[in-house]
């Protein structure tokens, strides 16, 4: 994991708690950091606020390790939903953030070898008063039911629409036949 060119992304930061640990665990050597930070690690997340609190909190976390050095940017960060990244070319914000969509179109040409961190568990609207619809992703969806419902001998297979269960699709097919993933688990 702390070797160059093992390229490590956090697909869910939160608050990039993963990240920052990963930083201060003394893996990475310290002549590999600086390479680390600005080339091999990654971090996405969805709501806004989170994203800006897991860059200051990764860019704080380097900027201790490195203590001398010029501050630099977190440039591995990226406001976006995971499982949408492979659902459309585009995201829908890039005419407002491009530096965004420009590091999103990166990371997708990233040979991702390492997937951690804490996979959203939410199973979605349990009743229409809830305001928590699962939102369709076509081509994870589709995945799924060609792999995890198609080899399953359950009769009601809805639950393998559930955010916790797209994250290991999801996570397998990015980094494909060579890699790892290690997730918080649910206790599910």
């Amino acid at each position: 994991i702390g070797d160059k060119g093992v390229q490590v992304l956090d697909p869910f930061t939160g608050t990039g708690t993963f990240i920052t640990r990963l930083l201060q665990s003394g893996i990475i050597k310290k002549e590999n950091l600086k390479y680390k930070y600005t080339e091999d690690i990654h971090a996405n997340e969805i709501i806004l606020l989170a994203c800006y609190i897991a860059g200051i909190n990764i860019e704080s976390v380097y900027s201790d390790l490195v203590k001398n050095e010029k501050y630099k940017p977190f440039n591995g960060i990226v406001l976006t939903d995971s499982f949408q990244l492979y659902e459309q070319d585009k995201d829908l914000i890039a005419n407002l953030l491009p530096d965004n969509s420009q590091r999103r179109t990166n990371q997708k040409n990233k040979d991702i070898r390492i997937i951690m961190g804490n996979p959203p568990y939410s199973s979605g609207q349990t009743s229409a008063d809830d305001n928590a619809a699962n939102i369709k992703y076509s081509n994870l969806d589709k995945r799924i039911e060609e792999t995890y419902a198609a080899n399953s001998k359950a009769t009601n297979k809805n639950q393998l629409y559930d955010s916790y269960i797209r994250a290991f699709r999801w996570a397998s097919d990015r980094i494909g036949n060579e890699g790892i993933i290690g997730f918080v688990s649910n206790c599910g």
